[in-house]
């Protein structure tokens, strides 16, 4: 509980001082992770320390929004089951870098870009830069987190996403 709340906390305060957002959306983000939990195998609290970093890149949640289901396809391509918070982190920065225009960021582990996108990556709005991002890295490597969700580990992994999350619920009854 207290990791998820540390998790939550510091996503909020990097959402508030970058992009001004309140409380309903960053509450909005935060259930966008659990049901993001819900469709493939990377846990909530991973994909919140993915996007507390992601945050420090932004000036919109709604690039957030735009971007989470992409950053999970490629952290489940990169670190298959196994992703951590660490790993999340990794992902947010690299996309964070690509966001201001550093495209090398990402061909180092992978990912294509066609000159018209690294166009749009280097001198598009932050909108036109997320919806590219977020199509480029899906092109590249699919809908990897909800593939992964349908195999005996995939779902296993969701049973102990939702074991985590009851753990979690537990914890915070405790905690006062």
């Amino acid at each position: 509980a207290e990791d998820q709340i540390l998790a939550e906390q510091k996503l909020s305060v990097v959402l508030k001082e970058r992009t001004d957002a309140s409380d309903e959306q960053v509450q909005s983000i935060i259930k966008l992770t659990q049901a993001q939990q819900e469709l493939g195998v990377v846990g909530d609290e991973v994909q919140i320390a993915g996007l507390q970093q992601l945050s420090t890149f932004v000036g919109q949640t709604d690039t957030i929004k735009k971007l989470l289901p992409a950053m999970n396809n490629l952290l489940v391509q990169q670190k298959g089951f196994n992703a951590s918070q660490g790993d999340a982190v990794n992902i947010g920065k690299l996309m964070g870098k690509v966001l201001q225009g550093q495209i090398g960021a990402l061909t180092r582990v992978g990912i294509t870009f066609t000159e018209a996108e690294k166009k749009i990556l280097k001198y598009g709005t932050e909108s036109e830069r997320a919806a590219t991002l977020a199509k480029v890295i899906t092109n590249n490597v699919g809908e990897m987190n909800s593939e992964f969700a349908k195999t005996d580990l995939g779902r296993i992994q969701q049973m102990e996403n939702q074991i985590g999350d009851l753990k979690e619920e537990i914890g915070k009854g405790l905690i006062p």
